[in-house]
């Protein structure tokens, strides 16, 4: 059964079909999106799936989300061959994904992701004990790494009697203390604490195992990731909520528009959870002039 769904989920579901099926040689003949229903949402492993059926006036797709891709209806008739598919792309991009974080993030921990990157390359060759346990060896120099990273950071208040340079409890302790309250801040003092005593087992462990350094580094990537972000959400604006509900399922809305002869893009803010909206507002395509005689030049040139 169909999910009813707001008109701009429905455009942008819209635009990022057409954004994929352009006919770039000849736009004019580009498939244009006939219809968007939504016939599923799952959700595995953390993330939210929708799985959305589109028809064009040149086929039909199912568009799967996060991450978003399109499948043809041709060769998967039915969604749920197309879903696993589409799952066990994410399942293999998330594998790979497991020595990236995002670009704000990296700032904060640059170094300790490379050497955590070396772990994880690591562990692609390891068949022997003592293999695992340098797992453990590398792991650790991740944390040390991450400790002198932002050791002297600015939202870091000086220490009276700063922790030894090797101390990475005393140093994360401190680290929770200035970025969390509460709850949080156990959490990221205990998380570091654990995962700095694994990896400190793992590396005198002679019967370590596979499963031993598996978890070794998805507990070092977590916290890698935890105080990242902490960081990051230190000096971040925190997320705009509708101002009607309070949902943070605020978003912007958007779509090519005219207005007193001028192109631009018009957009306003709206609210997916009850449908509130913001005020439009119209943005001409102040560069298009400055375009065209930039591929002027270069077509002169060119002759």
């Amino acid at each position: 059964m169909p999910v009813p769904l707001p008109e701009h989920e429905k455009r942008a579901i819209s635009q990022y079909v057409q954004s994929q099926t352009r006919d770039y040689d000849d736009p004019e003949k580009s498939p244009q999106v006939t219809l968007v229903q939504k016939v599923a949402s799952h959700r595995l492993l953390g993330r939210n799936h929708d799985i959305y059926d589109v028809h064009t006036d040149g086929g039909r797709w199912w568009v799967i989300t996060e991450m978003t891709n399109l499948y043809s209806q041709e060769d998967f008739p039915q969604y749920d061959v197309a879903f696993s598919l589409h799952v066990g792309l994410m399942l293999r991009m998330m594998e790979r994904d497991r020595v990236t974080i995002e670009e704000e993030a990296e700032e904060q921990a640059s170094s300790a992701w490379r050497r955590f990157e070396a772990a994880v390359e690591a562990m692609h060759t390891a068949r022997e004990a003592e293999d695992f346990q340098g797992i453990g060896i590398k792991c650790r120099e991740a944390f040390l790494a991450f400790v002198r990273e932002n050791q002297s950071a600015e939202w870091l208040p000086t220490p009276q009697a700063p922790p030894k340079a090797g101390d990475f409890k005393g140093w994360t302790e401190l680290f929770a203390q200035a970025l969390s309250t509460g709850r949080m801040r156990r959490y990221l003092k205990e998380v570091a604490a654990k995962a700095w005593d694994m990896a400190v087992g793992l590396q005198h462990d002679a019967d370590a195992t596979d499963w031993d350094a598996e978890v070794m580094l998805d507990a070092a990537s977590h916290v890698l990731n935890v105080f990242s972000t902490a960081i990051v959400r230190s000096t971040r604006t925190p997320p705009e909520r509708c101002p009607r509900c309070g949902s943070y399922r605020y978003v912007t809305d958007g779509d090519l528009a005219s207005l007193d002869g001028t192109d631009g893009w018009t957009s306003r803010r709206v609210c997916s959870a009850c449908g509130h909206k913001g005020p439009e507002t119209f943005t001409p395509w102040t560069g298009r002039a400055e375009l065209d005689d930039d591929l002027g030049a270069i077509q002169n040139t060119s002759k």
